[in-house]
């Protein structure tokens, strides 16, 4: 059969190179145009003209050559679409990793704990103990002193003999009372007479509640056998009764002693300046209140950290020492201020509270944050200006909102806590009864147990008192 073909399908063995734009042709001008401009020939501006229509050349793709137009790049969409892909993936690891290393680094276990917190008004009145009884508020007292002086104007001298006076507590450490008639002697180590003003009976000692003897207290007045200053005994100095040795009454001798309760100050022989009493009154107010603001300041200073007090608890005495000439008419009045203040054990001041004002509280560790904003106050006035470690008790009144918070023990908690899984944090929480709630986030996020040392492990307290 013969094989017919049509004038299209035949075409050259070598493809044609391709055409060319041609560069339009211009039509040479007459030869009378091409004269060269005289000077008096106007010369022609050249006029632009905004064609009409677009004269680039149509894309014709059979004759588009890419060197003819500058070598422009041929870019490849799938290539780079793959090279994205590679770069977000490796960016999207290195924030995943970078992420897992910084959570690994800053590792750990952070414990809120929400413990139980009441605030109740109190306005009442109690007692504490200078001895420690079962179920009752104790106290220490802490006494700090100090002197100061001022100089006044004298106007002479005077002969003055007295004797010094003041107060002993007297003791017996075995049954059975005893009566000490009116001027019995009680003598220092150092031989110094001081005489009982009045006939006292001695109560003998007693058996406590905890099985231990106490012995039998009471308290006389006493003067010294002569008039001076040598009789200026200081506080709490030992007395015995000399007359039961010299009679031989040893048993008696040994069982009987006695101790002043306050320096004694006022024994005196000798001149002595004659001052306006009005500028004495004024001078001794001045360095009282010197030396009174001077005890305040070494309060905080001088209390053991774990021990609290109160300001309005102090009590501050004042004695006046012996004054000395300063020229010719002046004279130098001294004063020491003695200042007093019981101290209560923190915890077991909250304790005391917190048992006589909440009900149902069952001696569980608690402390009071707000101490400061309580005020407290003698029951007796005038218990502020006298020697209050010579009482057996103090009954004060305390007023105000404390703000008692039960306290847990931190350190053990996270000993029972260490390298545990993160469900036990509810069952060691269940051992605290003085904590409402806990919550617990563990670092990294992924881990599912606590860390393996003590530090890593952070409690913190929230004692807000509302519930979630």
């Amino acid at each position: 059969m013969t094989q017919k073909w049509n004038l299209q399908d035949i075409r050259p063995a070598q493809p044609r190179e391709p055409r060319r734009p041609q560069a339009p042709v211009s039509t040479p001008r007459p030869h009378s145009d091409m004269r060269p401009p005289t000077a008096d020939m106007p010369v022609a501006e050249p006029t632009f003209r905004q064609p009409h229509r677009d004269t680039r050349p149509e894309f014709d793709e059979e004759t588009y050559d890419d060197e003819s137009e500058g070598n422009i790049p041929v870019i490849n969409g799938n290539k780079r679409s793959r090279t994205n892909l590679y770069i977000g993936i490796f960016i999207s690891v290195l924030v995943i990793a970078g992420g897992f290393g910084i959570s690994a680094l800053t590792g750990g276990a952070e414990i809120t704990i929400y413990p139980k917190v009441r605030e109740l008004n109190v306005n009442a009145e109690f007692t504490a103990y200078s001895e420690m009884k079962p179920g009752e508020l104790s106290y220490e007292i802490m006494t700090l002193d100090a002197s100061g002086e001022r100089q006044v104007k004298a106007s002479g001298q005077e002969t003055i003999t007295k004797q010094a006076t003041g107060e002993i507590e007297i003791s017996k450490s075995t049954p059975g009372a005893e009566r000490l008639i009116k001027n019995t002697r009680f003598a220092t180590a150092d031989g110094l007479v001081f005489r009982i003003q009045e006939s006292v009976v001695v109560p003998g000692a007693v058996t406590g509640t905890d099985g231990k003897s106490v012995p039998g207290v009471i308290r006389a007045q006493v003067f010294a056998d002569e008039a001076g200053e040598k009789h200026n005994i200081p506080v709490n100095t030992a007395l015995t009764v000399p007359g039961f040795k010299e009679g031989g009454f040893t048993e008696l001798f040994n069982a009987i002693s006695a101790k002043n309760t306050a320096a004694f100050t006022d024994g005196f022989n000798g001149p002595k300046f004659i001052i306006n009493e009005a500028e004495l009154s004024t001078a001794r107010q001045s360095l009282q209140l010197e030396l009174r603001n001077a005890l305040l300041a070494k309060i905080k200073a001088e209390s053991p950290a774990d021990f609290t007090s109160f300001a309005d608890s102090i009590a501050i005495t004042y004695n006046p020492l012996p004054p000395t000439q300063y020229g010719d008419d002046l004279v130098t009045i001294k004063e020491q201020a003695v200042l007093q203040i019981p101290l209560f054990k923190k915890e077991d001041f909250a304790q005391f509270i917190a048992k006589e004002t909440i009900v149902g509280y069952e001696d569980e560790p608690v402390r009071i944050d707000n101490l400061e904003n309580l005020t407290f106050s003698y029951v007796n006035a005038t218990t502020s200006q006298s020697n209050i470690a010579n009482e057996p008790s103090l009954t004060f009144k305390i007023a105000g909102v404390p703000k008692i918070v039960w306290t847990f023990d931190g350190e053990r908690m996270k000993t029972e806590l260490i390298g545990k899984e993160k469900t036990a944090f509810t069952q060691v929480l269940g051992n605290y009864t003085g904590i409402d709630r806990g919550e617990v986030e563990v670092r990294p996020f992924w881990k599912r147990s606590f860390p393996n040392t003590l530090d890593d492990i952070t409690i913190k307290e929230n004692l807000s008192t509302s519930q979630p």
